[in-house]
């Protein structure tokens, strides 16, 4: 945080002083100090002492057997009411906190719980009366970055075990490090720690890393303009002291009392305040007023009133578990005799299979390669060759983990699609242990056994089972609430009419769609449902519904503006399968193929002659700007109008007009920005254009190869700049990682965000690397290049993304603009918040709230907005995430 020119930092003497009290000696104030901390230290000592003795199986039945309310501290991380405690918010919560002090201090927090022991914070601070200049006295606003590591967790003999700090990232106001434990005896949660920095200002005892290196006896106070980590902060200074207390869960439900000692004497606060610390004890009560709402307020320091208000957030599951709107179709089940004939209509284009008694066997004489392909299709196949022998299947394994497991899974695949077999034997070919290798025998269930088995279970009365459960008499009885025996449509035109209807009520847009004697291949358009692989599910019963029963293969081929991106293959046998009997996701992923789509489309070619389409919406937006020191927040609240025209497929027109509702983002002040103004002028876009064109630009989307995609646009890209350029992606089926490129020569727009355009122009682009790892779904995103003002570097960003679709992350851009020319920050970051509007409103949408926000907006490390669109663009269809949400595709 920078300073008003001819202002002095204030000071704090180092070594083995501590700032005094207003007419009390160092030396007085250090030994009251210390025996305000030996007072503190004796009551957390009894404390512990009172807690009841328990034996050990005792004290193993009280540790986590109930849920415990955890409170956020008015820093807004996990512990007591200021200082922090070894615990952590459940994996993955989010918390908003504002604490406020009645002496004028306030803190908001932003607390995400990114990994289960790694618990992450962003808080902004506002310190009145901080900074004096001359006979003005300024008021801080302060931005902190803070971490905690839980290194062990709680044990029935041990407590948890954390370290942390709270501005590692920042002016260093609120540097504090710690190591901490907590122990839990029933309802009582104790906690002690060792503090630095601000949590060592009683000076308890000097600092115990000092006596092993000297450089750690002095602490760096320099304010500084912030953004980098203050290596000379870290677990330095002189002095060390301990912080405590418990946290009470009492009898009245929701109410938790606490009672701490804090070290903290609030030293750089009180240089021109009149804010002072009589006692080191503060105590408070929390009350969870709502679910996700909890209230902290109490008696701080023998001087102020404290509060805090904490909301929380599960993104791990969504608000509303119940949907408005159509409902998807219920499963249409072919009844066995139909499924069979369709069988062997497939069958006979397949070599290696052929019909035997209404049922599917293998035919020796048919291509070795090719069966060997149908078991290594199995989950977590480790087959390395077969034999048949009479009616058993022996298989040879190697580095099977399970041959139990694998024996079942082989028996399974069998008994699904193969009659003639009644055994598999699996046989590990890497057991070398003297032995001739272990064999496990499995019995193969068959499609009259399943049958039967469901007979027995739901009722004898279906139509024509006779109560047999034989596959070529009867069928299994269905609940009708949910399935039916269906269909009965013959005719392929009627079945393609019928499936463009009934996907129009599922609001899904069907490009093309042909129904053949074995296979049914539909073009699809989703915009309503968020992840694709809903749209595919409930295109899925639509087929299971709408198609001759000879059809045994659905083609689902998702379009995004005319351009085919993906193909999902399903087996009809194996969906009705899992649909009837409830099967697993491992089940689910043996019944379909994620594949890239086709580059040939005859189909779509010959159907899609609509053009040109139309689309509109109109919805509101909020724009923010946070943490300018002279306007802290501002927002701008406007209702934008977008539209796009398909002209071709591939080819967009698109545009969003924006008109202003409410708005002070134009209110800021001029930016002293020494690099050329490409983001710091935003206010005057908002003050001159409040009504304007946000956007209007022609799109070609492409592909150039199957997994290989491209996009080339042209007109005004954005608020501030027009020019053209394109991107390239490529993106390979069946992988985690993508690579991408993107290239554009751009004008800065006229502030009034019309037509016109400033002399200020540049090419920017980027090299951009992607990974989506299998690690509690962390992204990583790496982007090398050319910035909006010129100047060279790469951008890093990670980002957990969980299940809802919930995203949160951050990203940090270093270029070859020094820290002191780019100004306060040092350098570009930010915080990634994105929420499908879908996870807090029971709608289907694909609309999401992007809250990304960057602590001060400056010139250095911009990147044109959406430069590498084609990533996001392709994300939904990707494999990676139709595989995640592949249970939806059964469920939707």
């Amino acid at each position: 945080m920078t300073r008003p020119p001819g202002m002095r930092a204030p000071e704090i003497k180092l070594g083995a002083m501590v700032v005094s009290e207003i007419g009390e000696s160092p030396q007085g104030s250090r030994a009251r100090a210390k025996r305000a901390a030996q007072l503190g230290c004796a009551a957390i000592a009894i404390a512990l002492a009172l807690a009841p003795a328990a034996r050990a199986q005792d004290v193993l039945n009280n540790i986590n057997d109930e849920p415990f309310e955890q409170n956020r501290t008015t820093y807004g991380d996990v512990g007591l009411i200021e200082v922090p405690s070894a615990r952590m918010a459940p994996d993955g919560e989010m918390s908003l906190t504002g604490g406020a002090l009645d002496s004028g201090q306030w803190r908001i927090g932003l607390g995400f719980q990114a990994l289960p022991w790694l618990e992450t914070s962003f808080r902004y601070s506002h310190i009145p009366n901080f900074f004096k200049n001359g006979t003005t006295i300024l008021p801080l606003y302060d931005r902190s970055f803070g971490m905690k590591v839980r290194l062990f967790q709680e044990t029935a003999w041990s407590p948890a075990l954390a370290v942390g700090a709270r501005d590692l990232v920042g002016t260093g106001i609120y540097g504090a490090e710690y190591v901490v434990l907590s122990k839990r005896f029933w309802t009582v949660d104790f906690t002690a720690g060792l503090g630095w920095g601000r949590l060592a200002s009683t000076g308890m005892f000097n600092n115990p890393l000092g006596q092993v290196f000297q450089s750690f006896n002095v602490r760096s106070v320099n304010t500084g303009v912030g953004g980098t980590v203050a290596f000379g902060q870290l677990f330095h200074g002189p002095d060390t002291s301990v912080f405590g207390g418990f946290n009470w869960q009492t009898p009245i439900e929701k109410l938790n009392l606490m009672v701490e000692y804090s070290p903290d004497r609030y030293l750089r606060e009180r240089q021109n305040t009149h804010f002072f610390t009589r006692m080191p004890v503060n105590v408070a009560a929390t009350y969870r007023i709502f679910d996700h709402v909890n209230l902290m307020a109490g008696w701080l320091y023998g001087t102020t009133w404290g509060a805090a208000v904490t909301v929380h957030f599960d993104p791990l599951q969504p608000l509303f578990k119940q949907r408005l709107g159509t409902p998807p179709m219920p499963a249409a089940l072919r009844d066995p005799q139909q499924r069979s004939s369709a069988l062997n209509e497939l069958n006979q284009h397949n070599p290696i299979m052929s019909v035997n008694g209404g049922g599917v066997s293998l035919t020796m004489s048919s291509d070795p390669t090719e069966l060997k392909r149908v078991l290594e299709a199995a989950p977590s196949s480790a087959a390395r060759d077969f034999e048949v022998d009479g009616r058993t299947l022996a298989i040879n394994v190697e580095g099977a983990n399970d041959l139990e497991a694998q024996c079942r899974i082989y028996s399974q695949v069998v008994g699904a699609a193969v009659s003639g077999i009644d055994a598999v034997a699996i046989t590990d070919l890497s057991d070398h242990d003297g032995h001739d290798g272990k064999v496990v025998l499995c019995a193969v269930p068959h499609h009259n056994q399943t049958a039967a088995l469901s007979v027995s279970s739901l009722g004898n009365d279906a139509p024509g089972s006779g109560g047999t459960g034989d596959a070529t008499e009867g069928a299994p009885v269905l609940d009708e609430q949910t399935l039916q025996f269906r269909p009965t449509i013959t005719d392929p035109r009627l079945a393609e009419r019928k499936i463009r209807e009934d996907a129009d009520d599922q609001n899904l847009e069907v490009d093309a769609v042909s129904v053949g004697p074995t296979t049914a291949l539909v073009y699809v358009s989703n915009t309503k449902y968020y992840f694709e692989s809903e749209g595919i599910g409930r295109l899925t019963r639509i087929l299971l519904s709408d198609t001759p029963a000879s059809v045994e293969i659905f083609r689902i081929v998702s379009i995004y503006h005319g351009v085919p991106v993906r193909e999902v293959k399903l087996l009809r046998s194996d969906i009705e399968r899992v649909i009837n009997l409830y099967g697993s996701a491992a089940e689910i992923r043996d019944s379909l193929s994620i594949l890239d789509a086709p580059m040939d489309n005859p189909v779509l070619d010959a159907q899609a002659n609509d053009y040109p389409r139309f689309g509109w919406s109109l919805y509101p937006r909020l724009e923010r700007s946070f943490f300018d020191p002279k306007s802290p927040a501002r927002f701008g609240l406007f209702a934008d109008a977008s539209g796009y025209a398909e002209l071709l497929p591939g080819l967009t027109l698109e545009t969003v007009l924006e008109a202003a509702i409410l708005n002070d983002l134009g209110t800021g002040h001029p930016s002293d920005s020494v690099l050329p103004h490409v983001r710091s002028d935003f206010g005057l876009y908002y003050d001159k254009g409040a009504n304007g064109v946000s956007l209007l630009d022609a799109t070609y989307r492409t592909r150039l190869a199957s997994d290989v995609y491209a996009e080339f646009k042209a007109g005004y890209l954005e608020d501030m700049f027009m020019g053209a350029g394109g991107q390239v992606l490529w993106r390979p089926n069946g992988q985690r990682w993508a690579l991408g490129v993107d290239a554009y020569q751009v004008w800065q727009r006229s502030f009034d965000r019309l037509f016109g355009i400033q002399h200020y122009n540049i090419v920017t682009g980027h090299v951009n690397i992607y990974y989506e790892s299998p690690w509690y779904g962390f992204n990583f995103q790496l982007h090398g290049g050319r910035y909006l003002a010129g100047d060279w570097g790469a951008t890093f960003q990670i980002s957990r993304e969980f299940e809802t679709g919930v995203e949160i992350g951050a990203f940090a851009t270093f270029t070859n603009v020094p820290f002191n020319k780019f100004g306060e920050g040092s350098f570009d970051k930010g915080v990634i918040v994105r929420i499908p509007l879908e996870w807090f409103v029971p709608i289907h949408t694909q609309s999401a709230a992007n809250l990304d926000f960057r602590p001060l907006t400056r010139d250095g490390g911009q990147r044109l907005d959406n430069d590498d669109s084609l990533y996001d663009e392709t994300r939904r269809t990707s494999y990676g995430e139709i595989d995640r949400h592949i249970n939806d595709i059964v469920s939707p």
